[in-house]
């Protein structure tokens, strides 16, 4: 009683799609005599789930999910901040301006104030600024003011006011080392690269949460089918149990045969209610994870799949290597490892700099004389210098080039590496697909032969000329192709996910712009 109880439970699960309303006609003329609707898998319409007089597609549940999941929320924001590394060095190449302002008063002694070098009290205002920029190239411009302005009390000479204005303007530049910012650009494309990485790997982590949203959202389908269905097995088992009951009245039953389709019935009532327990919590799992209230139904048919679909396997590893985060990585790290030590060799040159240096300035007791001839540059000085630097013992620098070569290496073999990893991967769910597939068309073949079985035994217990365990029988191994049927083609479907996540084309399967998504700055 026990696994036929059991087979009951699994039937419930393996009933089929609910047809589409333009096919209705076609579905009841289909209908067998004994009242069984054919298993229709075909699909033609998406499913939708409806919360709050909304139709929402399985596309539209990802953007939702995108949208509004924490966990999806979280990680965008993760994404936005991959280039926080790259935008901070970027600072370097600001314009800087350096000011500075002070006085000084100074009272001497009167045995110094007396001296005619010296005057009594004397006051210094100062002021100066500076705008400074570094480029990429390596060079670093300076331009800016100077003013000096001294203030003495001279027992001699009475008051006094001495006016020094200074105008500069700088250039230097890296020569040889870095010579032109070649380390500059270097260490710039690796903070972009490093960014990319990071930012392709998260986005591959907001993947597989995707795949639990699609997960969820077949459950909600599936449990609706459930439901739906373990009412038609309540009122089949009614049906059957109202034939046996008649043939008992007949005398082409026995009394213990109406009993065991009582006990039918009653397993069939019990399933109806774990159903729509199993469905209310699915529904509660699908809400969460998408972040949504609001009353909720199942309309439309489950988005199931039944086509084999056309693959070329060297195409797809193609765009596998395209597209998957793990591969690119690992060709991005040799990119990187191979700038590093361009940067280390590099860093072993001298560091020769070249400067030049332009000043005006006046010193006057008359302030618009000073400004004047400091502004029209009447007395310049230009200034022009080399300087370098060498270490003669850089065992730091040593270690360095070493590391970086041993990266590269690293690298090569992590790409040929994940060459096989992709290859394999993409390969091996090509052939679940196949299989999958294969396995659903057997699963079908059997479902129909049993139902064929299943329709002519229980049109046969009307005219008495089969016992009601022979037709117990029958509906257990419809029960069971029907549950193989749907698994098979559970199993099929996943197996296309699979497929698009090991090409990492999920979000471009669905339609998804996850850059849309990130957010921005303000």
């Amino acid at each position: 009683m026990k696994k036929n109880l059991a087979l009951i439970i699994i039937f419930l699960a393996a009933i089929s799609i609910i047809p589409a309303a333009n096919g209705q006609n076609s579905d009841k003329a289909k209908e067998n005599s004994n009242g069984i609707r054919p298993v229709q898998i075909e699909v033609a319409d998406e499913a939708a789930i409806v919360i709050g007089g909304i139709r929402i597609t399985i596309a539209d549940a990802i953007k939702t999910a995108i949208e509004k999941n924490h966990d999806i929320l979280s990680g965008k924001y993760d994404v936005a901040m991959t280039d926080s590394n790259y935008r901070k060095y970027q600072t370097k190449y600001s314009v800087f301006l350096n000011a500075e302002a002070g006085i000084n008063r100074t009272k001497y002694p009167d045995l110094l104030a007396s001296s005619p070098d010296y005057p009594e009290t004397s006051t210094t205002y100062d002021f100066s600024a500076a705008i400074m920029k570094m480029f990429s190239t390596g060079t670093t411009l300076t331009a800016g003011v100077k003013n000096n302005i001294s203030d003495s009390d001279d027992a001699l000479y009475g008051n006094s006011k001495t006016y020094n204005p200074v105008l500069f303007a700088s250039i230097e530049q890296e020569l040889l080392q870095n010579s032109f910012g070649y380390n500059e650009r270097r260490e710039e494309q690796i903070l972009k690269d490093s960014a990319e990485m990071q930012k392709r790997a998260i986005i591959y982590q907001l993947s597989l949460v995707v795949v639990n949203v699609i997960v969820e959202y077949w459950n909600v389908i599936v449990n609706k089918t459930q439901l739906d269905n373990a009412q038609l097995m309540l009122q089949e088992t009614r049906k059957v149990r109202r034939i046996v009951s008649d043939n008992v009245r007949l005398g082409l039953a026995e009394q213990f045969e109406l009993n065991l389709w009582n006990s039918l019935v009653a397993s069939a009532e019990a399933e109806l209610a774990q159903a729509e327990q199993r469905y209310n919590d699915s529904l509660r799992a699908f809400l969460r994870t998408v972040d949504m209230k609001g009353e909720i139904s199942v309309e439309g048919r489950a988005i199931l799949s039944n086509r084999l679909p056309e693959i070329n396997t060297e195409e797809a590893i193609k765009i596998a290597y395209a597209k998957r985060a793990d591969y690119l990585n690992a060709v991005k790290r040799l990119e990187i490892a191979e700038m590093q030590l361009d940067l280390y060799e590099n860093n072993a040159l001298p560091s020769i700099k070249g400067s030049l240096t332009i000043s005006t300035m006046d010193v006057n007791s008359e302030a618009d004389t000073a400004y004047g001839n400091t502004t029209a540059m009447k007395y310049p000085t230009y200034e022009a210098r080399v300087k370098m630097t060498y270490p003669l013992d850089n065992q730091e620098q040593e270690v360095n080039e070493r590391n970086a070569r041993w990266q590269m290496e690293q690298a090569r073999q992590d790409i040929k590496k994940y060459e096989r990893i992709v290859s394999d991967d993409v390969t091996s769910k090509i052939e679940n697909i196949n299989t999958t597939y294969k396995l659903y068309i057997k699963a079908k073949e059997a479902r129909e032969q049993a139902e064929i079985y299943y329709s002519r035994m229980s049109a046969n217990l009307r005219r008495g000329r089969f016992t009601a365990s022979m037709v117990r029988e029958a509906l257990d191994a419809l029960i069971m192709s029907r549950e193989g049927e749907l698994k098979a083609l559970v199993y099929f479907n996943v197996s296309l996910l699979q497929f698009e996540v090991a090409k990492n084309q999920l979000f471009e399967t669905y339609k998804i712009d996850v850059e849309k998504y990130i957010p921005k700055d303000n």
